[in-house]
């Protein structure tokens, strides 16, 4: 079913391989001339072959450009680009995160496609437009865009063997999960070996809310000291540990990475999964057997201050051409298929994936009334920032609430987070 979306989430995080090296190859005509066939490589973060389908596709329809996949650890995506691009061994076309652009556009690491025609679709989105402008320029384009809160997963046949509705507020939420504990299941599981699993259910909770409302430049606010790291995230870690404490989630979250977490889920051994939208999209989701699971979401709830409810939103993945690259014309040719809005909404709804630009694309069922609430008036989604964070800020948060998993007190770990902070704030990319 094809539909009209304006926005989403999730997020994201560690996908799609097949490893190759560039080169020119040659082809012989019927007239016995040899060819030369250009050859891009094409580099993301996406290890499980999700991008294979598209790239084939646009192969077979321009066969004098070849494009070769090549997959980075998306855990170390940012380390391993990074020395890719400074060591003169740039991919020509790739995939970028969100807290990769500004500092790449900056470091004149990416080509200015300011005049690609895909940029007309992107004034269609007014914060999108404002959050890849740089100086006038735009230097990417968002492959997809994530924003609000998380989705939370569920076994519909288990919630309905023991009576329970999906919670509209964070007090139903917790008497959810009592009632899940005291069945003697786990009400939540996390894939916290992989620590962005953890940290990505308190992503939306620390960017909404009364914070936001007050200053949406949160990382500005930081940046310039008008509030501290402990401070600004003091309920969301004091959040985290409560949750252990009442046993919401149980202690094999912290030895589990994500893939196994989605099968612990599935095992019915864990009720309620948050993570991304592209869950649905999982073989083992997909393969379950439908006499005991049968998937389920429902919006995290937020915390409304007059009326709305404050959050945050982002791109996840933007593509991006080399400004190095040899080929340049070849790599906007790819740039321009992959980002025409007919091929962008097959990329997003192959992989169940979502974006705030106002193109169609298949939404999962299940999904529908997820989408349906953030569109609503009800969201204030917050797109740019003053203040871009670098890594060390992700890896920061993911091991407070990581180290809170294993049992350590929230306050030990707020002590942490300003000496921390100071540590990357010189990384900080700040924009007037």
């Amino acid at each position: 079913m094809k539909k009209r979306v304006l926005s989403i989430f999730l997020a994201g995080l560690m996908v799609v391989g097949l490893v190759g090296c560039s080169g020119g190859s040659s082809d012989s005509s019927d007239g016995g001339k040899e060819e030369k066939k250009v050859t891009l490589r094409y580099v993301s973060w996406m290890t499980g072959g999700e991008d294979k389908a598209i790239i084939e596709k646009f192969m077979e329809e321009n066969p004098d450009i070849n494009v070769e996949i090549e997959a980075l650890d998306g855990t170390n995506y940012d380390k391993l680009l990074k020395t890719r691009l400074t060591s003169g061994d740039a991919p020509d076309v790739f995939l970028i995160q969100p807290n990769q652009y500004e500092k790449f556009a900056k470091e004149g690491f990416l080509m200015d496609v300011s005049d690609q025609p895909a940029m007309e679709t992107l004034k269609e989105s007014p914060a999108l437009d404002k959050l890849y402008d740089i100086d006038g320029k735009k230097y990417a384009y968002p492959v997809c865009t994530q924003g609000g809160p998380l989705p939370v997963y569920y076994n519909a046949k288990y919630f309905e063997k023991l009576g329970i509705t999906p919670p509209e507020t964070m007090d139903e939420f917790w008497t959810v999960c009592d009632k899940i504990k005291a069945d003697g299941v786990e009400p939540l599981v996390f894939g916290d070996k992989d620590a962005w699993t953890f940290e990505m259910f308190f992503r939306d909770r620390h960017f909404i809310g009364e914070q936001l409302s007050k200053d949406p430049e949160w990382g500005l606010a930081l940046y310039s000291g008008d509030v501290k790291s402990s401070e600004m995230f003091k309920p969301e870690f004091e959040m985290a540990q409560m949750m252990v404490d009442n046993g919401y989630i149980g202690k094999s979250s912290l030895t589990m990475t994500y893939p196994q977490s989605v099968t612990y889920f599935v095992d019915g051994k864990a009720a309620m999964l948050p993570q991304g939208t592209w869950v649905p999209g999982l073989d083992e989701i997909k393969n379950a057997d439908p006499e005991t699971f049968e998937l389920g979401c429902f919006t995290l709830p937020g915390d409304e201050v007059n009326g709305k409810i404050y959050t945050t939103g982002s791109s996840d993945r933007s593509i991006v051409i080399s400004s190095e690259t040899k080929y340049p014309e070849e790599a906007k040719i790819f740039f321009d298929w992959f980002t025409k809005e007919e091929n962008l909404g097959e990329y997003l709804s192959s992989q169940s994936l979502t974006t705030f630009l106002p193109i169609e694309y298949a939404v999962d069922p299940v999904l529908e009334d997820y989408i349906k609430d953030l569109a609503s008036d009800k969201y204030e989604i917050i797109m740019s920032q003053k203040a871009a964070m670098p890594a060390g800020f992700n890896s920061m948060m993911e091991k407070g609430f990581q180290s809170i998993l294993a049992g350590s007190p929230a306050s030990d770990e707020l002590g942490k987070l300003d000496t921390e902070f100071e540590k990357f704030k010189s990384s900080i990319v700040v924009t007037e």
